[in-house]
Formats: C-alpha cells, sequence, structure tokens
C-alpha cells in the first residue's frame, strides 16, 4: 500500500512539473520583420529576420536590424542597433541574446541601461527581466544625479533601488573620490556602505582612509571604522572616523593619533577633528605630543593640543593650552600655554613657565626652547629670568637678570649669558661640599655662568660690578633669597605622569568624553576670548618662598577641569578665532 501511494506522488510530481515546463515554453516569443528567411545550422532550425525587426514577450519588446530566433530553445540573437522596452527601463546596444524561457537578455557592446534617472554603461551586461536585475562583469559605470560609480563588477536591482559594486570601485561626487573594492549603494537615498579597505580623496587633496563605513553622498557626511584622515599636514587616526565634505570637518573618536609628515612629531588622544576650512587639527582627552630626538623622546601633555597648517612654513604650528607639561631626560617644565613651530623646531611657553634642567630651576615669563639636528641647542628667557639650583647642603645658589640665554651641548646647560640687571647669590662651599665658607652676592648689568658636570662651575661679571661676600655667622635669612625667589621641586612633572602608559603597571581606565569644539579655545561666551597669560605669575605650592618681608609662605594652584571626552559627533564652533604668528590668541 505504502508503496503504491509513493508511485501517486511521484506522478503528481511529474505532472506538476511539466506543466510548469510547458506553460514556459508556451510564452513564446512573438517578432515581425520586413523580410524573413528559414534555414538550419548544426542540426539546429533558425528563423532570420532582417529590416525593422521586432521582438515581444510579456511587457519586453526588443528592436534591431537583424536577429536569428531559434524556436525550439525560444532564443533570439540580435545585432545592429539594439534596443530593449520594458515598462520604464529601456537598454540599448549593438549584440544580444535574448534566452525567452529564462527571461535573460545578455547585451554585448556599447551597452546603456537607461532607468528613470540612472544610467549604466558597460560592453558586458546580463539583465534578468523578471528580477529587473542588471549584472555587469567586465568593467561598468552608473550615473545618477548626484554621483559616478565605476566598478569591475556590478549589480543595479531596480526593484530594491540599490546596487552592488566590486573591485576598484570609484564613487566619484563634485567634490570627492572614494575609492574601495566593496560597495553598496542605494540609489534612492544615495546613501553608499563600503566594506573594506576605503580612501575619499577631497577635492582640496585631503584623504581619508578607513576600513568601511556608511556615506551619505546626498549631504556629503560618513562614518568609518578604524581609519585614517590625511591634511596636508599630518595623519588623524582613531578607531572610529567622522566625516562631513560639506562643512569640511573630520573627526576621529578613541585611540585617536596624529603624526606629522615631514617631522619625528607625533600627538595621541582620546578624540580629535580636523577643520579643513581653518587647516586646523585638534586632540583633546589625555592628549600627548611626542617629539623623537635623536638621544631620546620629548613628551608633551596639555589639556589640549591644536595643529594650525599653512602654505606658508613659518606660520605651520601645534598649540598647547592649559596645564602644559614635558619631559625628556635632562630637561621638564610646566607652563600656562606653548606653541610649537614647525619650520625651525622652536617651543615657547607662556604663562609661569618653569623649566628644571636636571639640579637647575629656570622661570621668566616666557620661555622659548631651540631645538636643531635633533638636540636642544639654546634657551632664550625674556623678562624677569631667575635661575635658581639647590647646592648639597640645601643652600640655593640664584641668578636673576632682564634676559637670559642658555647654551646646551649634548642637551645639557654648558652655559648662561645674563643680559640687563644682573643679580646672583652663590654659596662658597668646601670639604667636600659639605661646610658653608661664605655667600658671594653680586650686581652688575651682565654675566656669564658656567656649568660643569650639570653643576655651576665659575661665572664672571661685566660692567661695573658690585660684589660682597658675607660670611656665614652674618647671613640672616632675609638676606639669602632674591626677590620673588620660589623653589618648585614639587610642581617638576615625571614621565610617568605626563606618558602613564610608559609605566608597566599602568592600567587603562576609560573616560568619558565631554562634547568639545573648536569653540572650546574660547572661555565663556564666543565673545570672550582665551588669551595665554604672560606677565601674571600664579605660584604653585612652593616648598619654600621667601622674600625679604616674609619667612615663609604657600600658595594654593588654581585648579583647571581638564578635557574629557564623550563617544559623540560634535562640529565646531563657527565663531573660531585665529592664532597669531607668535602662538597666541587673538
Amino acid at each position: 500500500m505504502f508503496k503504491i501511494l509513493q508511485y501517486y506522488i511521484f506522478l503528481v510530481i511529474i505532472l506538476c512539473l511539466s506543466t510548469v515546463a510547458q506553460a514556459q515554453k508556451g510564452e513564446r516569443i512573438k517578432y515581425k520583420a520586413e523580410e524573413l528567411e528559414y534555414g538550419k545550422k548544426k542540426d539546429e532550425s533558425y528563423r532570420k529576420l532582417t529590416g525593422d525587426v521586432v521582438f515581444t514577450q510579456k511587457s519586453t519588446t526588443v528592436y534591431c536590424d537583424t536577429s536569428y530566433f531559434y524556436k525550439k530553445r525560444n532564443v533570439m540573437e540580435a545585432t545592429g542597433h539594439v534596443r530593449i522596452v520594458d515598462d520604464s527601463t529601456t537598454i540599448t546596444s549593438r549584440q544580444l541574446v535574448y534566452e525567452g524561457d529564462e527571461r535573460m537578455a545578455k547585451l554585448r557592446q556599447n551597452v546603456v541601461y537607461l532607468r528613470g534617472e540612472r544610467e549604466l554603461y558597460t560592453d558586458f551586461l546580463d539583465y534578468d527581466l523578471e528580477g529587473e536585475i542588471a549584472h555587469y562583469f567586465n568593467k561598468g559605470k552608473l550615473i545618477d544625479t548626484t554621483n559616478v560609480l565605476t566598478s569591475e563588477i556590478g549589480y543595479y536591482f531596480a526593484k530594491d533601488e540599490f546596487a552592488q559594486f566590486y573591485k576598484n570601485v570609484v564613487l566619484t561626487s563634485p567634490d570627492f573620490v572614494l575609492k574601495t573594492d566593496t560597495l553598496r549603494y542605494n540609489t534612492l537615498t544615495k546613501v553608499a556602505y563600503t566594506y573594506g579597505p576605503t580612501q575619499i580623496t577631497s577635492d582640496d587633496g585631503t584623504v581619508l582612509h578607513a576600513k568601511g563605513g556608511e556615506f551619505r553622498t546626498v549631504v556629503d557626511e560618513s562614518d568609518f571604522v578604524k581609519g585614517s584622515i590625511e591634511t596636508r599636514d599630518y595623519y588623524l587616526e582613531g578607531d572610529e572616523l567622522y566625516f562631513d565634505d560639506g562643512e569640511k570637518y573630520y573627526k576621529a573618536v578613541f585611540n585617536v593619533k596624529m603624526t606629522a609628515k615631514d617631522e619625528d612629531v607625533i600627538i595621541t588622544g582620546d578624540e580629535g577633528y580636523y577643520d579643513r576650512r581653518n587647516g586646523i587639527s585638534k586632540v583633546y582627552g589625555r592628549p600627548l605630543m611626542k617629539r623623537i630626538l635623536e638621544a631620546d623622546t620629548l613628551y608633551l601633555a596639555a589639556d589640549t593640543l591644536v595643529a594650525i597648517e599653512s602654505k606658508y612654513d613659518s606660520a605651520r604650528r601645534i598649540l598647547a593650552y592649559k596645564n602644559v607639561k614635558i619631559y625628556k631626560e635632562g630637561l621638564q617644565g610646566i607652563a600656562d600655554s606653548m606653541a610649537y613651530f614647525n619650520e625651525d623646531s622652536v617651543i615657547f611657553f607662556y604663562g609661569d613657565p618653569v623649566m628644571w634642567n636636571n639640579q637647575n630651576q629656570i622661570t621668566a615669563d616666557t620661555i622659548n626652547l631651540e631645538i636643531s639636528e635633533d638636540e636642544m641647542k639654546r634657551m632664550n628667557l625674556r623678562s624677569d629670568a631667575f635661575l635658581v639650583s639647590e647646592d648639597s647642603i640645601e643652600n640655593y645658589n640664584q641668578i636673576k637678570g632682564r634676559n637670559m640665554i642658555a647654551h646646551f651641548v649634548d642637551n645639557q646647560i654648558d652655559r648662561i649669558n645674563v643680559n640687563g640687571n644682573g643679580e646672583i647669590l652663590y654659596f662658597a662651599l668646601e670639604e667636600g661640599d659639605s661646610v658653608l665658607m661664605g655667600m658671594n652676592k653680586i650686581f652688575c648689568a651682565s654675566m656669564q655662568i658656567r656649568f660643569k658636570e650639570q653643576k655651576l662651575s665659575s661665572f664672571s661679571v661685566y660692567t661695573n660690578p658690585e660684589a660682597q661676600f658675607i660670611p656665614p655667622h652674618e647671613l640672616t635669612e632675609e638676606m639669602q633669597y632674591l626677590t620673588n625667589f620660589a623653589w618648585r621641586e614639587t610642581e617638576r612633572p615625571t614621565l610617568f605622569e605626563i606618558a602613564p602608559y610608559l609605566n608597566p603597571d599602568y592600567e587603562f581606565i576609560p573616560v568619558e568624553v565631554k562634547p568639545d569644539a573648536l569653540g572650546d579655545i574660547q572661555s565663556g561666551s564666543q565673545n570672550k576670548t582665551y588669551t595665554p597669560t604672560q606677565n601674571t605669575k600664579p605660584k604653585n605650592t612652593p616648598v619654600r618662598s621667601l622674600n625679604p618681608t616674609s619667612s615663609s609662605s604657600v600658595n594654593t594652584p588654581t585648579s583647571v577641569e581638564p578635557n574629557t571626552v564623550k563617544k559623540s559627533i560634535n562640529k565646531p564652533n563657527k565663531n573660531l578665532k585665529t592664532v597669531d604668528d607668535d602662538g597666541s590668541f587673538q
């Protein structure tokens, strides 16, 4: 009984398949032409039609000059001014093989596909008329009202309003060119999705590299993952990238790294962006700048780091503001703000700057450090220059002057020239630098101080010097310190403080990044601008601070809330303030 049931089921299936096959074969191609000729080729009969040939099947009409129709296979081969019209789609070519049972058109040579506002050009196109799917496989070009897309292989799904492109894909818009190997394109919304290495080149030469993302071509906006933005002077990398070509704005989030093209400068942080209109890159959220030198690396940290691009080499610079700290072997420092000029590798420190070179502490209203051939060469101290060094029995040798110039040899202070209003307090020691002989107190117009083994070894004074030697028993507390003396060793930054990730015991703790933009250069309202302080010198908790009227004083540092970072896209403040060539803000 079971075998009989199986037999009948098998017959039913065969009959159904036969009915479907007959139905398919029953949809014969209809034709008409000026001339009809019968023939046979390789045991297969055909009908040759010439002169105003017209084929029809369902909603499809085909026009051509000459055609061979193979009735048994329901296939026609057409040549000469081939044109297919199917509802809202028109396709032209020189050659065509039309398979009637499968409703498949294979067009060759000078193929032009037109559907609404879309145009597709290729030499090899297969078109499924039932599914309305166009497939080219030997280079093609799709054009719509916004973009031009070219690739080696492409599929256009007309019903679903999207296209897929593979191999050497190029999307060209009025303002940029996108290159990738795999791209999905929504022909209705004009949104492109890439799924591999992607490069976008803007009309001004800015290049963005990514590993795939979403690109909104109508508004020129994109979201990418793991990539880099190539600006005029830098490469800006991040785990996530945002690109707004209309606003000329690019943003990188998480593990941000900005590398200078023509020098050994690297900036890292939690978030950064590139404002192409103004040629400004900004990194914030634990930003760190590294300047690679011949012997070691100069590290610089601040709340915010800004790179300024310019067609003029002299105007290219990096700015740091709020809580600036630097570290390298033999030199540490702090300041309110900093400007680094790329052309001549000069670093300007503003707003109560303090530098430490081994046992020497150096302060002035403004300090600039010159780097040449990857070595420190000279430090210029402008206005109220002050050098302090502690000896072996905790006395403080002090040198003051209007301006000072410190010269370095092998990244160590070799000599200092003091110009104007020179003052010096120098404690003379004997018996292995453990017994005080007395203190030298000198006034002069200028002097030169020489160093040996990183310690003050000798000095020369010029232009009507006034000198006094005071023995130990005559020294009072007030005599031992020049006006505005402050020993600030506790503020001296360490390497792990500036670059904590170098500490083997460092444990990374992600921070939330709050909205930040170019407007952070401003403070408060949009009409209030931030200016680095250059003439005020707030004291920051010195160990000892003495003057003739006070034996000691302690001052509390002003706290500054550092920038934090947040995973969000924030556009820059349109009221961006410019930066002068000396690094100060207007």
